[in-house]
């Protein structure tokens, strides 16, 4: 089962890259790069920001960006219960690299591999974020042990 669901992140991650680098040569590519750009101009800071202020314990900062939907799920005091657990299953949040972008429809979703000060392995961190009334808010955050969701390209 946990071959498959790798099997089929892997084959999602390759669809959504290898149009990319065909069109490379492309005006329209250069458009798409910019535009990946522009998504973590906004992306890298937002998820670092929350990351940060989960070692810091810091609500009121950890949810700045939250749309109004994510606030309401996720009240100061479930951010207390969540960040306990997080912080004792895999300690405090060290650093992250980017993996990918996710464009849908409705929403847009930045993948990092992430370290934290207790876990070995990496952790899929995912960042969801959608737009409401000309503002960008975060709508999902996940942590997953790589080893959970599977290897994705070339991420270990």
């Amino acid at each position: 089962m946990m071959r498959r669901i790798g099997l089929f992140l892997m084959i999602i991650l390759v669809c959504v890259v290898t149009p990319c680098f065909a069109a490379k040569q492309s005006t329209e590519s250069q458009a798409i790069w910019s535009y990946g750009e522009e998504i973590r101009n906004i992306a890298d800071p937002a998820t670092e920001n929350m990351l940060l202020m989960l070692n810091e314990g810091n609500y009121s900062q950890y949810s700045r960006n939250f749309s109004p939907q994510m606030k309401a799920a996720v009240p100061e005091s479930k951010f207390r219960e969540l960040n306990a657990m997080i912080q004792d299953t895999y300690g405090t949040y060290r650093s992250k690299e980017f993996v990918s972008i996710e464009i849908r429809e409705n929403y847009i979703m930045v993948s990092y591999k992430g370290t934290f000060s207790q876990e070995k392995e990496p952790l899929l961190i995912r960042s969801v974020f959608t737009q409401e009334n000309g503002k960008t808010y975060i709508s999902g955050f996940w942590l997953n042990p790589l080893k959970l969701v599977g290897n994705i390209g070339n991420i270990k």
